[in-house]
């Protein structure tokens, strides 16, 4: 939590609604006048501040299949995710059920 708190304080933001075609109304979190780099920083850090407050800091991970550090939010009912997608999911189950047969 403090280390996201610390990258919004270094993000110019200013929240505000816009509405433009073919998106209508939305959030915008940087100043217009940002560079656009800056903008990407903003939205992804208050979408990333909003999942946390939905659905808590328990609810982001790293990927646990073997050689990925993809990161992954967890917002299903469960809580149970382990894998960024579905591929490194089916990857390690199918190693681990040759793993088996072979022992």
């Amino acid at each position: 939590m403090a280390l996201l708190n610390g990258l919004m304080l270094q993000v110019p933001m200013h929240p505000h609604l816009a509405d433009h075609e073919p998106h209508g109304l939305h959030m915008h979190y940087a100043p217009p006048s940002s560079r656009l780099p800056d903008r990407f920083r903003a939205t992804t850090l208050m979408n990333l501040a909003e999942l946390i407050v939905e659905h808590g800091l328990t609810r982001t991970g790293v990927c646990a299949a073997d050689g990925c550090d993809r990161v992954y939010a967890d917002t299903s009912r469960a809580g149970r995710r382990r894998f960024c997608s579905e591929s490194c999911a089916n990857r390690t189950n199918v190693a681990a059920f040759r793993a088996r047969r072979r022992s």
